[in-house]
């Protein structure tokens, strides 16, 4: 269901059809409270599915920094950081390469989409439109002839191509309009699920978290050590993480991060939750919990019904995914051999 299904069914299970003033809500009151409900429904089911929400960063410890943001550093709050390693752009419009070089710092796909274009029209003769849609960069321009030099450019160990959602394996040629290969899935941080050593050919290993009340190590605890030391992390600030010990050199991808994403708010009536469909009645009955229907007796109902499909959502996706032992037939059956008497 798209928002406004979701608004739809909200009316018809409190039995209001109409708008204020004639009804209790305006269309943009329940909005707000149907975004309320994402958040809500998200928390109920983290638990449960973790693996809907979990998504992986690498980070690269820099020398002597103890403290990430969470955005410009790590690049996983809805924004995407460019740094002179993903800055470079190499294309041609049918002569001589060309090297747009996008300007380092934290964007939003919109942002990017306006810088990359700003760098594109100031390098090439032609005029560019970029755009971020359904999780995928696009890249076009208003000539006779485009070609993305994704593998072929000078400047391919600081491309920008991956971090756009586009494939390194060959260039692209023959058209004037590209789509990128893959999503980007630009997601809103929640939390830190683990924080593992990522070295090359061993078990990963996972980073002690200090809780709060074990804070005073950031502040004691200065020494410095190889990144592959590094032992521990804990949260600065809501938007700031830290490690012990201080890494004394670089080291890209050093660690690798799970954290849970933050489903996107819905700002238009056909966006869909970032929720499973077998879901969406959850959002809108929980639209109902805040609503509060006016008598006791309904109030209940609804509180009856959200927790009833709640606990069969929660079991459903809680339950042991693929094969599961004792629940489907035996190899001997599958191979024929069937039971001898």
């Amino acid at each position: 269901m798209n928002r406004e299904n979701i608004r739809d069914r909200v009316r018809v299970l409190a039995d209001e059809l109409t708008e204020a003033p004639r009804g209790l809500y305006t269309n943009t009151q329940i909005n707000e409270h149907i975004n309320t409900a994402l958040d809500n429904v998200q928390m109920e089911l983290l638990e449960f599915m973790p693996w809907y929400f979990r998504k992986r960063v690498l980070i690269s410890l820099i020398i002597n920094q103890q403290d990430y943001n969470i955005s410009t550093d790590l690049g996983i709050d809805g924004n995407i950081v460019i740094t002179t390693a993903n800055q470079k752009l190499n294309f041609d419009e049918g002569g001589a390469e060309l090297t747009a070089t996008i300007t380092a710092g934290t964007y939003t796909p919109t942002t990017l989409c306006t810088e990359i274009k700003t760098q594109m029209d100031a390098a090439g003769a032609a005029t560019y439109t970029v755009t971020y849609s359904g999780k995928v960069f696009r890249i076009q321009n208003d000539g006779a002839t485009l070609n993305l030099l994704c593998l072929t450019g000078t400047d391919i160990a600081n491309g920008i191509w991956t971090t756009i959602g586009f494939s390194t394996a060959a260039d692209k040629g023959s058209f004037t309009s590209y789509a990128g290969d893959y999503s980007i899935d630009v997601q809103n941080f929640l939390m830190f699920e683990g924080i593992f050593q990522n070295q090359s050919g061993e078990l990963r290993k996972p980073l002690i978290y200090l809780n709060p009340s074990d804070n005073f190590l950031h502040e004691t605890v200065g020494t410095t050590v190889a990144p592959a030391s590094v032992l521990y992390w804990g949260y600065k600030d809501v938007d700031e993480i830290y490690f012990v010990g201080i890494p004394n050199a670089n080291a890209a991808d050093q660690l690798l991060g799970n954290y849970f994403r933050k489903i996107t708010d819905l700002s238009s009536d056909t966006d869909v939750p970032e929720l499973p469909r077998t879901t969406h009645d959850l959002v809108a009955l929980d639209v109902l919990r805040q609503w509060g229907i006016r008598d006791k007796a309904g109030s209940q109902g609804v509180e009856g019904r959200y927790q009833t499909l709640l606990q069969r959502t929660q079991m459903f996706f809680s339950s042991p995914q693929g094969p599961q032992p004792g629940k489907g037939p035996s190899v001997s059956t599958i191979q024929g051999g069937g039971t001898q008497g």
